[in-house]
C-alpha cells in the first residue's frame, strides 16, 4: 500500500519542527502561507455547486471554456521544463541503481504531457455527450476569466526566466504542483459535499451529470491525488538534497518558489465563475460577499494567513507580477 506524503498534515507545525530537516519541507512551507486563501480556493461556491448538480450549463461552458485554454498554457510549462531538464541533466548513476531525482522528475513530465493531451480529448468528449456548448481553443480576449489572464501571465513569467544554475528546474516544478495539488484539493472537497441521504439519478441535475459523474470524479480519484504527490516527493526530496541544511540555500530556494505560490493561489481564486453559494455552505472564514453570493473584487488577493489584500495596499515584495489536471496515470518513482 503506497504512503501518502505528509506535507499537508504537518503544513502548521512549522514552529515545532526543524524544517530543513525535512524531505517535504518546502511545500509543508509552501502550505502554510496564505492558509485562508488556500481554503477559499478550494471550497469556492463554484464547487459547492458542481457537487449539487445546480450549475447550468452557460456556467460551465464558461469554465470549460477557460480551463480548455489554461491546459495550453500547463502543457507548455510541462514541455519547457522538461526541455530544461534533459538540457542540463547529465546521469551519474549506475544502470541497476535506484532513479535520481532528475529522472524520475522527467517520468513524471513526460507523463504529464500525456494526461494533458488526453484531458483534451476528454473535454471534448463530455461537452458533446452532455451538449455543453464552450468555446474552442484559442479562447478570444473577450471571452478569457480573469483568473486564465493571470495564469497566462503566470506561465509567461516562469517561462521567460533566466534558467538558475541551483535547481534549474524548481519554479517549473512548483508551477506545476502548484496548480495540480489546488485542483486536486478542491474536487476532493466538491465530492465531499455531494452528501445526499439517497442517490439521485443524474437525469436530474442541472448540466445532466457532467459534473457529478464526469468531472468531479477525474480530479478527486487515486490515480490522481498519487500523481500529486509524486511529483511533490521529487520536490521535496530534491530540494532536501539540494539545500543540505545549509540555510542560505533554503532561503534562497523559499524566495524563488514563494511568489508562484502566491500567485497561483491568487489566479485559481480568480478562476472560479462568481456563482452564489448554497445555504448553510461551510464555504471560507473572513472573505466578503455581496448581496449576491459573489466575493468582493477587492478580496482577490491576500497577505497572510487571516488578511485580506485591497487594492489599495499594493503588491508584496518578491511578487510576480500578474495582469490583473486530468484522466492522470501513475508514474513510477
Amino acid at each position: 500500500m503506497p504512503t501518502h506524503h505528509p506535507g499537508t498534515a504537518v503544513a502548521h507545525s512549522k514552529g515545532e519542527i526543524d524544517t530543513t530537516d525535512l524531505p517535504w519541507a518546502l511545500t509543508t512551507h509552501l502550505l502554510a502561507i496564505n492558509h485562508q486563501q488556500f481554503l477559499r480556493v478550494t471550497r469556492h461556491p463554484f464547487l459547492e455547486r458542481a457537487a449539487k448538480g445546480s450549475l447550468p450549463k452557460s456556467v460551465i461552458a464558461q469554465w470549460l471554456s477557460n480551463d480548455r485554454q489554461y491546459i495550453e498554457g500547463y502543457l507548455s510549462t510541462l514541455r519547457n521544463t522538461l526541455s530544461l531538464v534533459q538540457s542540463t541533466y547529465k546521469s551519474t548513476i549506475a544502470p541497476d541503481a535506484e532513479p535520481d531525482i532528475e529522472t524520475r522528475l522527467i517520468k513524471w513530465l513526460e507523463a504529464g504531457i500525456q494526461n494533458g493531451e488526453r484531458e483534451i480529448q476528454f473535454f471534448q468528449e463530455v461537452a458533446e455527450i452532455y451538449k455543453i456548448d464552450y468555446y474552442p481553443s484559442p479562447l478570444q480576449e473577450n471571452l478569457k476569466s480573469e483568473g486564465l489572464r493571470r495564469y497566462e501571465a503566470l506561465f509567461n513569467a516562469v517561462a521567460s526566466q533566466q534558467p538558475n544554475s541551483f535547481i534549474p528546474w524548481l519554479e517549473g516544478a512548483i508551477l506545476l504542483w502548484s496548480t495540480e495539488k489546488v485542483y486536486y484539493e478542491a474536487w476532493s472537497w466538491a465530492r465531499r459535499q455531494d452528501t445526499q441521504s439517497s442517490p439521485r439519478g443524474y437525469e436530474n441535475d442541472l448540466d445532466g451529470g457532467a459534473m457529478r459523474r464526469e468531472f468531479i470524479p477525474n480530479w478527486s480519484n487515486r490515480d490522481f491525488m498519487m500523481f500529486v504527490e509524486q511529483l511533490e516527493r521529487i520536490i521535496n526530496e530534491g530540494v532536501s538534497i539540494a539545500v543540505n541544511r545549509d540555510d542560505r540555500r533554503w532561503a534562497e530556494v523559499k524566495n524563488r518558489a514563494d511568489p508562484i505560490w502566491r500567485a497561483l493561489l491568487d489566479a485559481e481564486e480568480a478562476f472560479w465563475p462568481n456563482v452564489p453559494s448554497g445555504e448553510g455552505s461551510l464555504i471560507e472564514p473572513g472573505v466578503q460577499r455581496g448581496v449576491d453570493g459573489k466575493m468582493d473584487e477587492n478580496t482577490l488577493r491576500s497577505t497572510g494567513d487571516d488578511e485580506i489584500l485591497n487594492e489599495h495596499q499594493g503588491v508584496r515584495a518578491g511578487d510576480i507580477t500578474t495582469m490583473r489536471s486530468n484522466q492522470h496515470g501513475a508514474v513510477a518513482t
